[in-house]
Order: C-alpha cells, then sequence, then structure tokens
C-alpha cells in the first residue's frame, strides 16, 4: 500500500482549513434563510404535494433509473452528481453536475470553485427539493467539515434523508461474513477500505442513528439497520430490455451453432471470470459447441445490444447480482449467479425464493452451464420466468410502487410497515403489484 505523498496532504489539508472559514458565514446565511423564508416556501410539506425528490452523489446509473420512474408518475426528480464515469456512460444519464450548477463557476478559478462550490451547491439544492436520496459515503457536503451536520441542516428545513448502499461505501472488512467476498474486496480495494475503513464505520453509525430512511440490501454485513429489505433494490427500464422471442433452441450437439454464454465484469476477480474462462474452455475440449461473449468495458448502451445476442448469462459467481443479471434476466435470458451464505433472511423476510436465478458456485459452474445447454426448454422457461421477475421487482413500476410506500412513511407520515413488505405470508407488496396490472389491463380494454 502506497502512502499518500506529503504534497498531496498538505493540499488537502490546506483545503479543509480553507473551508472551515467558509463554515460559520454558510451557517449564518441558513440561519438567515431559516428566519427568513416561511418552511412551506422551501418545503413542499403539504399532505397533498408530492415530494421533490433528489438523488446523489455517487454516479451511479441506478439513480438514474429511479428518478426516471418517480418522475413518470408526477414527482419533480433529479439526479446530482460530480462527474459520470466516461468509459461506461454518457453525461447525459444525468440531471445536474456539481460545477456546472451557476455560470459563475467559468469565470473564477478551479480552486476557489472547489472551495465554494459545496456551500452554494447545498443552498440552492436545499431551496428545490424535498426528500435527499444519498449514499453511505455522504452527501453534498460531504468534502467538507461540516459534512456530519448535514443531514441535521437538512431537517432544520423540514427534509427528509434516505440511504442507500452501493458496495464500496459500507464495505468494512471486519465484519464481512462471507470470506471468499472479503478475499476478493480486500485484493480490489484492500488499500482504501483499510485506509477509509474509521470513515465508512462512522458514515454507517452517522446515517443508522439520524436518516429517516434506510435501504437495506443482499451483501452488505457492515450495515445494521435496514428499514426495507429488497433482495436489491437496483432498477431498470423494461420497456428498453424487450424480451426476445426464438433464440438458440439447440442443445449442444456437434453440429449445432454455438450456444452463446455471455458474461459482464466490471472487476474480474469479484465476478470469478477467471473460473468463468475455465468452464467454458473445458466446455470447447469436450467438443460442445459454446462461445463466449466478455461484456467488458463497454458503455451501458452498447451492452444491451451485445446481451440480445447470448443464451446465458453468467452474472456473480461470489455472491448476489447486479444490474447486469437484472438486465439478463429482462432479456429474458437464464441468468447464473451465487447466493452464498446465510440468505434465510432473504427468503423469510423478502422475496428470494422468488428468484428464478440459476444458483451456481465456481464448482458447480460447469456443470450448471452444460445443464443449460443441453436443455434449451429448460433456459427458455427460466428465461420467461426470469422475465416476469423483473417487471415484478425491478421495474420503473415495482419503484414507483416501492419507493411510493416509503414516501407514504417518511413524508405523509402514514402507518405504512415497509420492514414487511416483501414478508412472503405477511407482505402486500404482490398485492399491491397485482392491483396495478390489473388496473392496467382494464385501462388497456
Amino acid at each position: 500500500m502506497i502512502p499518500r505523498s506529503g504534497y498531496s496532504l498538505f493540499l488537502r489539508s490546506g483545503y479543509w482549513l480553507l473551508s472551515a472559514v467558509l463554515c460559520p458565514f454558510f451557517l449564518l446565511c441558513l440561519l438567515l434563510l431559516r428566519i427568513a423564508i416561511p418552511s412551506k416556501v422551501v418545503s413542499a410539506s403539504a399532505k397533498w404535494v408530492l415530494p421533490r425528490l433528489l438523488w446523489g452523489c455517487t454516479p451511479l446509473i441506478n439513480i438514474k433509473y429511479a428518478s426516471q420512474a418517480l418522475g413518470k408518475v408526477g414527482y419533480y426528480s433529479k439526479t446530482f452528481v460530480g462527474t459520470y464515469y466516461e468509459r461506461i456512460g454518457e453525461k447525459a444519464d444525468f440531471d445536474l453536475y456539481r460545477y456546472e450548477l451557476f455560470n459563475l463557476y467559468k469565470f473564477l478559478p478551479r480552486p476557489v470553485v472547489l472551495l465554494i462550490e459545496p456551500y452554494l451547491s447545498f443552498i440552492y439544492l436545499l431551496m428545490k427539493f424535498d426528500v435527499f436520496h444519498f449514499f453511505y459515503d455522504g452527501g453534498i457536503l460531504s468534502r467538507t467539515p461540516l459534512r456530519f451536520l448535514e443531514i441535521h441542516l437538512l431537517h432544520a428545513f423540514n427534509k427528509r434523508v434516505v440511504v442507500m448502499p452501493y458496495g464500496a461505501d459500507v464495505h468494512e472488512l471486519s465484519t464481512m461474513m462471507n470470506r471468499e467476498y472479503k478475499f476478493v474486496q480486500l485484493y480490489q480495494y484492500g488499500g482504501s477500505l483499510i485506509r477509509n475503513r474509521s470513515a465508512i464505520r462512522k458514515w454507517i453509525d452517522h446515517y443508522g442513528r439520524w436518516a429517516d430512511f434506510c435501504v437495506g440490501s443482499i451483501n452488505f454485513d457492515g450495515l445494521y439497520r435496514w428499514d426495507i429489505l429488497p433482495v436489491s433494490y437496483l432498477a431498470i427500464d423494461t420497456d428498453m430490455w424487450k424480451l426476445k422471442s426464438g433464440g438458440n433452441d439447440q442443445s449442444g450437439k456437434d453440429d449445432a451453432s454455438p450456444v452463446i454464454i455471455a458474461h459482464s465484469p466490471n472487476h474480474r476477480l469479484i465476478k470469478g471470470t477467471e473460473y468463468v474462462f475455465s468452464a467454458v474452455r473445458r466446455l470447447k475440449e469436450e467438443g460442445i459447441p459454446v462461445e463466449l461473449l466478455l461484456l467488458e468495458n463497454m458503455k451501458n448502451s452498447e451492452v444491451r445490444k451485445a446481451l440480445e445476442r447470448c443464451d446465458i448469462l453468467v452474472e456473480l459467481l461470489i455472491t448476489g447480482y447486479g444490474l447486469s443479471g437484472i438486465e439478463g434476466m429482462a432479456l429474458g435470458k437464464p441468468v447464473i449467479s451465487n447466493f452464498q451464505g446465510d440468505v434465510s433472511v432473504l427468503r423469510h423476510y423478502s422475496y428470494l425464493d422468488e428468484c428464478p436465478i440459476v444458483q451456481a458456485d465456481i464448482d458447480s459452474l460447469y456443470d450448471k452451464l452444460k445443464w443449460l445447454i443441453e436443455h434449451p426448454e429448460a433456459r427458455k422457461d427460466i428465461g420467461e420466468k426470469s422475465r416476469k421477475y423483473v417487471e415484478k421487482y425491478h421495474s420503473y413500476v415495482a419503484q414507483q410502487i416501492i419507493w411510493g410506500q416509503i414516501y407514504r412513511k417518511i413524508w405523509f407520515d402514514e402507518q405504512v410497515d415497509t420492514m414487511l413488505l416483501f414478508h412472503p405470508v405477511m407482505g402486500n407488496y404482490s398485492e399491491l403489484y397485482n392491483q396495478y396490472c390489473s388496473k392496467q389491463r382494464s385501462t388497456a380494454s
């Protein structure tokens, strides 16, 4: 692990000191704002008014999808980020950018912009939004001395804060129960996770204590509070990822066209890519016609076209499933992934038992691939079930239902039991989804 250079530490310390100098003036501005402007002006808190939604600040594509989903049913919803991942995304994926919020920034030196931007952004966004959705690595003021005061400032203006995990923001090595996942995380991000261990713990404790709502998910052992527990809260626009009819119905015979196996690694070791290579190589050595389609370093828009070609998608061999698995299921592809360790809470209190993903780990991948190749009818059946699963739990409709229940609880102060929303016996999510589907059918007829 390479320590930070003294020069870098000096610059960071200088920035921190100058930022601290601005804090009293910023807090004074907020105090005057709170006194001068009635709360109804800065907050759409009337019972009949939908809250205005902000999603940030890490540029992950799932906040785009969530924002769009809520925008379709009348919410004013925007994303707010500092940058975007040019390698896989587009600038148009997000709405508001930190350093483009004011034209004034074009005429100021970069260090000055970096210094004043968080405070100006906070005041601007405070006036325009009501519910702030953050990850566990902080919000608008995350790089200022007021980072742990931000949530209290938002509460002072009758705002609500929802937090969600995405991975590195809550990965605390000492609490990881899945040793394989711990190994690959330590290999991939060890220096950062060890260096930031204290900060990660502080953010988890801070939001666990003060956030209005915490979203849970699979494989985040460091979290000890959640107010809703989906298997995964990720979603996609299923209208863009349509079920493809037909497909390769070959069963791996010598004269058959190859069965295409897709795999989409952002980090090879974390996804078990080397074992995918090994399994495909073994299948080829046995004379089974297969082709591996590696979807790596591709734009999100290109991934969809590539996935449409495949017959099987291998997602994660270490744990759970992510956006790639959801995209594959939406296209009606059988997806192979792995749910290691104790997942009973997701089976007994969430909807994991409905998940049609083909369970396989490193040791069983070859056998599961061979079985799927030899049984095209099973591929078709699993693919159809996968599409229905995504429509129910990972579509824009699902987002509208889930977040609608959350806002009923935290914004409209209604008695909504989100903890048991997905409970297989006591929960009412399936009822809400079926009601929506019935309403859509009635409208169509």
